[in-house]
């Protein structure tokens, strides 16, 4: 072979092509496998213009180097072929399938030219050909239609099926609802109502409203859990069509699945309210919360709860539901807007002590509203004096029924006579059944309003006329049970009390109310004196003492509650009892737990103390921080024993954390505020101290999971005469107005001096909607305060923004983000106006 190789290139140096061709083709015969020798032969068959001859040398090679996958050599070689007239279908095929990841345009015109080629002489190629195109171009509805087509000529169903539902899919994404529809019905069609189909074809359905035709697509799939798909797009249009009972019984099966299931159901029982079904829309409602919480899902507890302060105020039932979550929640501003349409649908159906009970609910929250005094005078003359007068107490207000409510409270002249166990004789049945009716009534109005001092005395004076009434009167009997009152006769011995065993519920949601309240104080005092008074009355104890101590040291503050008739403790015996329980506890963590004293071990030193407290069951719970004992909290049952339980203990060891929590809180904030500068003329904290404050809420808020809220408010006084006022008038009016606003904060609010005319303010556990209530009615109090000076209304516009919740950000990144959203915040309101209001919510956190 190489002498015909070594002839064959001398040939072709003198020019003798044909020559030199056959010791090409003689080499070949003896080495049929050399490509080398093949491309060169094809070369000179193209030279000599033999070009059949040259396409066909050139057509073995590139068969064989796609079966050797050599992607170059294909190339190169498809070319060539290319330049001599037409390639075969199934080349361009193989060969476009090489360009894809190098050439994809020339790929796809190579694939084009394929298919014109084979036309219909070949349906199993051209149709793979279509299928590589449609690949390539997944945005064609030309390409998708034309494999549609070729797929039906070739009796590919499936595929034909498959493809017209990625054309509606496509459709559907750019709103071409009519021909997406269309496409998804030859899908159904195809596929013999294959479910993926019915899927595509019902969401089409769904989007362009045909909700009858995705009941008929879908309606079997009713019972399936396994397609929450299908049950979603279900639900939907049972909610179109206006079968909200089914819709809502859906969306109950989906929403493990479907978080967005909880917008739905809470939407069908708005839906239910508007079309006057309030019974199902509260009990969807119920349904709903009760989820949301068992979940512990709060941030959607807490958008359903925003969603739902939207609802008409209307229905009584549903608004006492939304005051319960809304307090539960602690959404202060929608709260105070549901006890107000309570309180004006209770005073409107003629149930004024029910109205009565939310005005005292609305003080609780907002005592500074300008709604509550003018809620009390409506009152006036409707409800019991004493009730009236606590009210007016509760807002600050001098009482102007307090001479009837006084002489209503007195004693009546007939008791001043002496009273033996004997009935009266000198008073007549129809008087003493109408004295003990309204002594009866008084006291039902004073346990209704926590007057329990006040309810106690009645239930006295009832005993002491009418000796026995409650073994006779089921009324009575209750009313004693109810305000746990025992009462004593002289001639009959007082009968020892029989062990308490049983068990006081616990409320998940009161203890929740209790922590809010120990949160709220502004000072240690404040903490520990809620914390008995809460936590003994809710647990019904004799005493509840807590006491701050570390090892080894006296009590450096101690508070104690005392139930009505129980004695209190004398201050050495308190010190002594915290000191001594301390040492009996040492470094544990867990409760100590005594349900008989006597019979408990570990108290056997403290016995001479508990006996002469006449403690017989208690519970000592310690208090730590940072695994060091720092105080403890004591319930003390005193004449009876009592069995404690563990849902009881888990909920005391919850609040003596939160004792401890909030203790922490106040001291750190009373330190701030001790360090902090403060601003000589006004006495507000100095700019210095801004970062600083916030930087600490943001620490605090970040470990209970709360949220912290700024806001900066720019002040303009009012014009007391024509001309611009002058800069020491200027700072006076400015000085006013700080007044007037920082008075009405809350106690953990905190309020900085930002500049000449402007204020900055700290409100920690408060959203931003909250905080927008809050700045609205500042603004109310402002122009209240002017118009009683006959002054024209000031100005304040103010940014308000919500710090970033995100755990993982840095509390320094975290302030930084929130001051310069304040300042674009207040920026934006200056620009709208005096007096305008501009809020920035927190940009949503990147992972």
């Amino acid at each position: 072979m190489s002498k015909h190789l070594e002839k064959a290139e001398r040939l072709l140096q003198k020019g003798k092509l044909e020559a030199a061709l056959e010791e090409y083709l003689l080499a070949l015969k003896e080495d049929t496998t050399n490509d080398v020798i093949v491309y060169t032969v094809a070369e000179l068959y193209l030279r000599l213009n033999k070009v059949d001859q040259s396409r066909q040398a050139y057509g073995y090679l590139l068969d064989k180097y796609i079966e050797k996958n050599d992607s170059a050599r294909v190339v190169e070689l498809f070319r060539k072929l290319q330049k001599l007239g037409p390639v075969e279908p199934k080349r361009l095929l193989a060969c476009a399938r090489f360009l894809e990841s190098q050439k994809p345009d020339e790929a796809i015109q190579t694939y084009r030219q394929a298919l014109e080629t084979l036309g219909a002489q070949d349906p199993p190629t051209a149709l793979e050909c279509a299928q590589r195109l449609t690949a390539m171009q997944p945005s064609s509805m030309e390409a998708k239609h034309r494999l549609a087509t070729l797929a039906l000529k070739a009796g590919r169903k499936d595929l034909a099926s498959n493809t017209y539902q990625l054309m509606g899919d496509q459709l559907l994404a750019e709103q071409r609802y009519e021909d997406a529809i269309e496409a998804l019905e030859q899908s159904v069609r195809l596929s013999a109502n294959s479910l993926p189909a019915q899927l595509a074809l019902a969401r089409a359905c769904s989007k362009t409203g045909r909700f009858r035709r995705v009941l008929e697509l879908l309606g079997k799939l009713e019972d399936q859990p396994e397609q929450p798909e299908a049950l979603n797009l279900l639900a939907q249009a049972y909610r179109a069509e206006k079968q909200l009972e089914k819709a809502a019984t859906l969306y109950w099966k989906v929403l493990e699945s479907s978080p967005q299931a909880v917008e739905s159901l809470t939407e069908i029982a708005a839906e239910q309210l508007r079309e006057k079904d309030p019974a199902s829309g509260l009990q969807l409602l119920q349904r709903l919360e009760q989820y949301l919480s068992a979940r512990r899902r709060q941030a959607e507890l807490r958008a359903f709860a925003e969603k739902l302060s939207r609802l008409p105020r209307t229905n009584i039932a549903v608004l006492e539901f939304l005051a319960r979550l809304f307090d539960q929640l602690h959404l202060d501003s929608p709260l105070s807007n549901t006890l107000n349409s309570l309180f004006d649908l209770h005073l409107a159906a003629g149930d004024f002590l029910r109205a009565a009970e939310n005005l005292g609910r609305l003080i609780d929250v907002d005592p500074y509203s300008p709604e509550c005094s003018g809620k009390l005078r409506r009152l006036e003359g409707k409800v019991n004096p004493g009730v009236w007068n606590d009210l007016a107490g509760r807002l600050g207000q001098a009482s102007t029924s307090s001479k009837d409510f006084e002489a209503m409270a007195g004693e009546p002249a007939a008791e001043e006579e002496p009273v033996t166990d004997a009935p009266r004789q000198d008073a007549g049945a129809e008087e003493g059944g109408s004295t003990l009716r309204d002594l009866m009534l008084q006291s039902e109005i004073f346990l209704q309003y926590r007057l329990h001092d006040k309810a106690r005395e009645r239930l006295q004076r009832i005993a002491k006329l009418f000796p026995r009434e409650e073994d006779k009167n089921s009324e009575l009997r209750s009313l004693f049970q109810r305000a746990k009152f025992v009462p004593q006769y002289a001639s009959e011995p007082s009968v020892p009390a029989q062990d308490r065993t049983e068990e006081v519920s616990v409320d998940l949601r009161r203890v929740s109310e209790i922590s809010r309240n120990l949160s709220r104080q502004g000072t240690v005092k404040g903490v520990l004196f809620t914390a008995v008074n809460d936590i003994g009355r809710f647990w019904q104890v004799s005493r509840c003492v807590v006491g701050l101590a570390t090892p080894n040291s006296p009590p450096s503050m101690v508070m104690e509650y005392i139930a009505s008739g129980i004695a209190p403790s004398e201050p050495a015996h308190l010190a002594r009892l915290v000191v001594g329980l301390q040492q009996v506890i040492g470094g544990q963590s867990a409760p100590l737990v005594a349900d008989m004293v006597s019979a408990t071990s570990q108290l056997s030193k403290l016995q001479p103390l508990l006996e002469s407290l006449k403690v017989q069951s208690l519970v000592a719970v310690p208090l730590r921080e940072n695994d060091q004992p720092t105080g403890i909290l004591v319930l003390q049952q005193c004449g009876s024993r009592r069995t404690w339980k563990d849902t009881n203990m888990a909920a005391l060891e919850s609040l003596g954390e939160q004792i401890v929590m909030a203790i922490g809180n106040v001291r750190l904030r009373n330190l701030m505020k001790t360090l902090a500068v403060t601003d000589e003329r006004s006495g507000l904290l100095h700019r210095d101290s801004y970062l600083n404050c916030l930087l600490s809420e943001t620490e605090r808020t970040k470990a209970q999971k709360a949220p912290l809220t700024g806001a900066l408010l720019h002040l303009s006084p009012p014009q007391r005469a024509p001309g611009s006022p002058t800069e020491p008038a200027l700072e006076k009016s400015i000085q006013e107005m700080s007044g007037t606003l920082v008075s009405h904060l809350r106690a953990n609010d905190i309020a900085v001096k930002y500049g000449s005319q402007s204020l900055a303010l700290i409100l920690p556990s408060t959203t931003v909607a909250d905080a927008s209530a809050v700045v609205e009615k500042l603004r109310r109090l402002l122009t209240s305060a002017s118009a009683s000076g006959g002054q024209s209304p000031p100005q304040m516009a103010v940014g308000i923004a919500e710090a970033v919740r995100d755990q993982d950000m840095d509390a320094a990144d975290v302030v930084t983000e929130l001051v310069n959203r304040l300042e674009w915040a207040l920026e934006a309101a200056l620009q709208a106006g005096l007096n305008d209001t501009r809020v920035l919510e927190p940009p949503a956190v990147r992972r």
